[in-house]
């Protein structure tokens, strides 16, 4: 779309045209990327010289769009200096930690990325959690997040609870010795100093002199921290676009907000709060479906379709399927239905809230989390074929470098990312040889009889390109287990592929497939009917973000007990909806 060709609707310019802070909520689909480029070429017409705008983001995939979008329309100059575009994290990270340290540390303050990741046991045998379970500032267990992760707060002593608080604080007292942070300690050091009286009016001043505007995108992803830091930023002078769908809010389990934003939004005065209420981007009865996936509360209208599948009557599938457990012919079913509506079934993804769930659809090997190391080269070796995406490759690559890493003894008690960064180990100096070992370690039937034999060419291949030094050989570091097996596969033909929600989540695509359990779809339905249980919110929200991905084909796979509730309540907003048993 060229700028020429661009018509904004009075919602998108009154966005566009306002000058100063404003909070945006966003429905799905609605050309939050075009009103940004757009408020963006507006700024840029008459920049003062040595200004810029600051355009932020919570992932790299939303980061990459808008860039990529500026770029092309050549808005964003170059270099970008004095702008700048980049994740929340790495805007933190730039001006309010790195050119300042760390207090009380004389080292060099470095961004670890998988920090968080490092296991906290108080004790030999204690159930490992990641340090990501714990505040950063108070010390205190995310009770969500740990419970995730079979560790239920209130139903453990007292005594127990505090000493993994005590032994995560230990362990980031002394990292923060090393100057070494995760993301969530670099916002614990950015918010120390945003309460230095004497640095941080110094601070903002600097910002302000430097950025004309801050937008402030997918804002539904920020935690409270993250709100502080725009409030700070907006209340120094800065005029702060903040750009969100609250009903998208899906990182509870890291401290993310959603009451708290519609709070925020308080703070906003009533003319500077915007709504983008019309979707580009999908088909009317999948509008309708997911104006009733929103909250009781929240319910409205559906939002108006206003992209290229406006006029189009598809109605929403619903595959009804027997039992409990998520079975195989989801994916087949719904492969039919986008074949039909003449889609690319690689396309159309089948989204689950866990991989699990995902992979069971699709009639793919399910991730175990088991921590022997052949079995995760071979689910490594598996997602790496499987990729739905660059980040799933990328993680797949970083996965197979990291049981290299731990084959040769090299990593000790150091996190992966910890051990990069302290041997300055730059990407480029191993990647290719990762992916030609990838490459030589795929699951071919035709040359490999089975899983073992799979095995043993993995440990000829490794031996080649290992140095393992003295200690256990090379069969002991790289042990058989029998769940290799189940975690390999042969490369899938053009297929509809998994991906989790919170993988999709910012995308779109022509058609979707959206898995449900019997475990959870009930509690939803309940919830969106009543408002309770209120801690299956979340939940509900999960389920909306899937959903609001498909701009023509929306396809639900639902136990058959709740298929024709969900059909029923999804038909409240009047959605043609269609029920089919498999």
């Amino acid at each position: 779309m060229n700028p020429q060709a661009f018509q904004p609707t009075p919602e998108q310019q009154a966005v566009i045209g306002h000058e100063g802070s404003a909070f945006v909520t966003a429905c799905p689909g609605a050309g939050k990327t075009r009103v940004m480029t757009e408020r963006a070429r507006r700024l840029f017409s008459d920049m003062p010289a040595g200004r810029g705008v600051a355009f932020l983001s919570f992932t790299q995939g939303a980061i990459f769009e808008l860039e990529t979008r500026l770029q092309e329309e050549r808005i964003l100059p170059s270099p970008v200096f004095p702008s700048f575009i980049g994740t929340f994290d790495s805007f933190v990270w730039q001006f309010l930690v790195a050119p300042f340290g760390v207090k009380d540390c004389d080292a060099r303050p470095r961004l670890i990325a998988d920090l968080a990741d490092l296991a906290v046991t108080p004790f030999r045998g204690a159930h490992p959690l990641p340090l990501s379970c714990f505040c950063p500032v108070t010390g205190n267990i995310f009770e969500q997040a740990a419970k995730v992760r079979g560790f239920d707060v209130s139903q453990k002593p007292a005594h127990l609870v505090q000493a993994y608080v005590t032994a995560a604080a230990a362990i980031r007292a002394r990292l923060r010795e090393r100057g070494q942070l995760g993301f969530d300690e670099a916002r614990g050091v950015a918010l120390e100093r945003l309460k230095d009286a004497g640095a941080a009016p110094r601070i903002a001043a600097a910002l302000v002199g430097r950025f004309r505007e801050v937008i402030v995108d997918e804002a539904q992803d920020c935690n409270p921290d993250d709100l502080h830091v725009i409030s700070w930023l907006r209340d120094s002078g800065l005029p702060v676009k903040v750009v969100c769908d609250p009903h998208q809010s899906i990182y509870e389990f890291r401290g993310g907000v959603t009451d708290q934003l519609f709070t925020f939004a308080e703070t906003f005065g009533e003319g500077n709060r915007k709504t983008l209420t019309g979707n580009f981007r999908s088909a009317p009865n999948v509008c309708k479906s997911i104006a009733q996936l929103r909250p009781p509360a929240s319910r409205m209208a559906p939002d108006e379709p206003l992209g290229p599948y406006k006029d189009d009557a598809t109605p929403i599938r619903i595959l009804s399927y027997p039992g409990t457990a998520v079975p195989a012919s989801i994916g087949a079913a719904f492969c039919a239905y986008v074949k039909e509506a003449d889609i690319d079934p690689a396309l159309s993804p089948l989204i689950a809230a866990t991989r699990a769930s995902g992979a069971a659809a699709a009639g793919q090997p399910r991730p175990s989390n088991r921590r022997d190391r052949a079995v995760r080269l071979a689910e490594a070796v598996t997602d790496f074929y499987f990729a739905a995406g660059f980040n799933d490759m990328k993680s797949a690559i970083d996965q197979v470098h990291q049981i290299l890493l731990e084959l040769e003894g090299r990593l000790g008690d150091l996190s992966y990312r910890q051990y990069l960064a302290d041997n300055e180990i730059e990407q480029a100096n191993w990647r290719p040889h990762v992916l030609f070992l990838l490459r030589a370690l795929r699951f071919d039937p035709s040359k490999h009889a089975d899983a073992k034999a799979w095995h043993a060419a993995a440990k000829d291949l490794l031996a080649q390109h290992l140095t393992l030094g003295d200690g256990p050989s090379l069969s002991q570091r790289l042990k058989w287990n029998d769940a290799v097996a189940a975690a390999l596969a042969a490369v899938p033909a053009a297929t509809a592929m998994p991906r989790t929600i919170h993988a999709v989540k910012g995308m779109e695509f022509p058609a979707v497939c959206v898995v449900t359990t019997a475990s959870t779809l009930k509690s939803i339905l309940d919830y969106l009917e009543t408002g309770e249980p209120a801690d299956k919110a979340e939940d509900a929200r999960k389920l909306y973000v899937a959903s609001s991905r498909a701009e023509k084909l929306l396809v639900i796979a639902a136990p058959k007990s709740q298929a024709d509730r969900l059909a029923t309540y999804l038909r409240g907003q009047g959605a043609a909806v269609e029920v089919k048993e498999i």
